[in-house]
């Protein structure tokens, strides 16, 4: 309908009477006033439908359900309703037709003595009610009007309540210290809180702390300044405990009467500012991937010149410190003798980690530990993380938002580890991890080359260290034990029976006692000493050891300890001595053998040249004077050609001292031959 249209007006009357008049006071009003029947300032709008094909204004219905069918059809501004009709009696026809369509204005008509009949229609859903008797033109149209007007207001209520109720934005009334005054419904919906939990309560307990600064100072200047327009994001507590993301702005209305306050509108802009998070990840993530392209590129170029192990390392700790996506690095080698890693080269914003050492015995926190025991990339995401727990002076290190731990492997050899730290949240993830992993293999190769390398430039032996896990659960009957046993040599004694020599505390040797008695190739067990260090024991056993069979390819066992249900060992092989030879023979002893390091190291002096350093440096001016005068005497000689009381004698001294220096020059020699530290 356009603003001169008159209202559809729909009669519901059986007095045809009354409704005949009604009509001609209509009709009268018309002429007198086209104005009062014209819809004002556009409150009056169409609900929806279309008028009857003839686009009439004013019907009349004598019975309730014709006039219920009318009102689909013709979709009436107002209803005129006298609520005696044929099918309907009293204030349930009111209800019917309030039931029917809400949204339509209805004006009741009733008789002198209905008056309070009518009243109670205005209670239950009426706009207006005339008593028919008194109806004059004026009135009917101002009621009429009224009627449709305050029903038009009423549905922009409505309107704006359900908006409201249903807002995804929170909007409140702060007074000067920021105590709610007022919070519209859609809270429950946004914040989780009903109006009533909020109203009181300070609007500064619900926010983030490290946000509460910056709010607070924000807050402060819109109180101050009322001209001021102000806007922030800010982290508020959701009744559930999460923290979801508030845009706010805020208006100033203290001069207002109506407000006398601070009005802040706020959204819920949690999954925009995680899309955002995520975006800036991802890109950042991007940035990285194609810096660690280049980072990788010119690490491999790097340390292909690279001549020394030491160079390679810290070249690729260097380039990686360098680059924007990465604050530190550093490269560990693994140390089965005291379970740890050795720092052997770092860069970056770090504290000075010479001489530090990280466990990697079982210690499953520390990624390094696990990229060694399982030969595979180790990520940190979900915590601070830092190369170790504190700097040599006892202050905390930094820590970085993420990190990764590289294996460093060529082949079978396990070289250290190259861990890599950053401060992007999320670094080293899917891609980025992929092509992290490779720096291992890279520096890997170039560390085997570079040793190869020397070896033909120079005399240089290689070590390989091995972990051999639940080895004593292998022997039936066999405990474990709580103390280390070190195994320090192993005589062949004929080609199926040996001599073990090595140290246990006093608990350990009962349970070599107690496996001597349950294995069947250990023979006997006896104690040869006690010193400070330990008991040393001779074990005879029957079996060939790992340790022949090491010396069969030409290496020497350098260390094992024996420690709960493992051992831990290092082998020494020369240069021309096939290393996957050796660990493959070890692993078809012991197939859950790992080896878990490998270097190289300068060969031994000559036997030669090591014995003339022992009588020279090691031997005291006595102890060779002794054994020069023994030995040009003939008391080495077989029959001796003199004894050691008369080698005493010729020297001016007592016999008993004759043979203490004598015995002390031969253990230093003995073991200057045996590679073993004299005593």
């Amino acid at each position: 309908m356009t603003h001169d249209e008159s209202p559809r007006m729909l009669l519901i009357e059986d007095n045809p009477g009354d409704a005949r008049y009604i009509q001609e006071l209509l009709e009268e009003a018309v002429a007198l006033s086209e104005r009062s029947l014209q819809r004002q300032g556009g409150l009056l709008e169409r609900r929806g439908g279309t008028a009857a094909a003839d686009d009439t204004t004013f019907v009349h219905e004598t019975r309730l359900a014709d006039g219920l069918e009318q009102m689909d059809a013709m979709d009436p501004d107002v209803v005129l309703l006298d609520l005696n009709l044929p099918d309907s009696t009293g204030l349930d026809t009111l209800q019917t037709v309030v039931d029917h369509d809400r949204f339509v204005p209805i004006v009741v008509l009733t008789g002198l003595q209905d008056r309070q009949v009518g009243i109670e229609a205005l209670r239950q859903g009426a706009e207006e009610y005339l008593v028919k008797d008194e109806i004059n033109p004026d009135l009917l149209v101002r009621s009429v009007y009224h009627a449709i007007e305050r029903k038009a207001h009423e549905r922009e209520q409505q309107r704006y309540e359900t908006l409201i109720e249903e807002s995804t934005d929170a909007n409140a009334i702060l007074n000067q210290d920021g105590t709610v005054e007022y919070v519209t419904p859609s809270t429950e919906h946004v914040l989780g809180y009903s109006p009533d939990e909020l109203v009181g309560e300070s609007v500064f307990d619900y926010i983030h702390p490290e946000d509460h600064a910056d709010v607070r100072r924000e807050f402060d200047a819109l109180v101050t300044d009322p001209d001021r327009r102000s806007e922030s994001e800010f982290r508020f507590k959701h009744r559930d405990g999460s923290w979801i993301v508030l845009h706010a702005r805020g208006r100033n209305l203290l001069d207002d009467s109506a407000i006398d306050g601070l009005v802040v509108y706020t959204r819920d802009v949690t999954e925009r500012r995680e899309r955002e998070r995520q975006l800036e990840q991802q890109r950042r993530q991007l940035a990285a991937l194609n810096q660690l392209n280049g980072v990788v590129h010119g690490v491999t170029e790097a340390v292909i010149d690279r001549s020394t192990r030491q160079e390679i390392e810290q070249t690729a700790c260097d380039r990686l410190a360098e680059s924007d996506s990465y604050a530190f690095a550093w490269v560990g080698e693994p140390d089965s003798r005291s379970q740890t890693l050795t720092v052997r080269a770092a860069s970056g914003d770090e504290p000075d980690l010479d001489d530090v050492t990280v466990p990697t015995d079982g210690d499953e926190s520390r990624p390094s530990a696990r990229a060694l025991q399982t030969q595979a990339v180790q990520t940190m995401h979900d915590a601070p993380v830092s190369p170790v727990t504190e700097s040599r002076d006892g202050e905390r290190a930094p820590e970085f938002a993420s990190g990764a731990a590289i294996p460093i492997v060529h082949e079978d050899t396990v070289y250290g580890v190259l861990t890599v730290y950053a401060t992007r949240e999320g670094a080293f993830r899917d891609e980025e991890r992929s092509v992290v992993s490779h720096l291992g293999e890279i520096l890997g190769h170039a560390i085997a080359a570079a040793e190869r390398k020397r070896a033909l430039l120079g005399d240089t032996q290689v070590e390989l260290d091995f972990e051999i896990r639940n080895l004593v659960d292998s022997f039936d009957g066999a405990g474990s034990f709580d103390e280390a046993i070190t195994l320090d040599r192993t005589v062949p004694v004929s080609d199926d029976e040996f001599l073990v020599y090595g140290t246990a505390s006093e608990s350990e040797i009962e349970s070599l006692r107690a496996m001597v008695e349950e294995i069947t190739s250990w023979e006997t067990l006896d104690v040869v000493s006690e010193q400070l260090e330990g008991v040393r024991f001779e074990l005879r056993i029957s079996d060939a050891p790992i340790m022949s069979e090491v010396a069969s390819l030409g290496g020497s066992i350098e260390y094992v300890v024996v420690e709960a249900n493992d051992l831990q060992m290092t082998v020494r092989l020369p240069q021309d001595v096939e290393v996957r030879q050796v660990v493959e023979t070890i692993h078809e002893r012991y197939p859950q053998a790992e080896a878990v390091a490998r270097r190289q190291v300068s060969e031994e002096e000559d036997p030669s040249e090591q014995i003339q350093r022992v009588w020279t440096d090691e031997l005291t001016d006595r102890q060779r004077t002794v054994v020069e005068t023994a030995y040009f005497s003939g008391f080495f000689e077989w029959p001796r050609d003199t004894t050691g009381g008369e080698v005493a004698e010729s020297l001016g001294i007592s016999t008993p001292t004759f043979s203490e220096h004598l015995r002390s020059a031969e253990k230093k020699l003995f073991a200057g031959i045996l590679d073993e530290p004299a005593e």
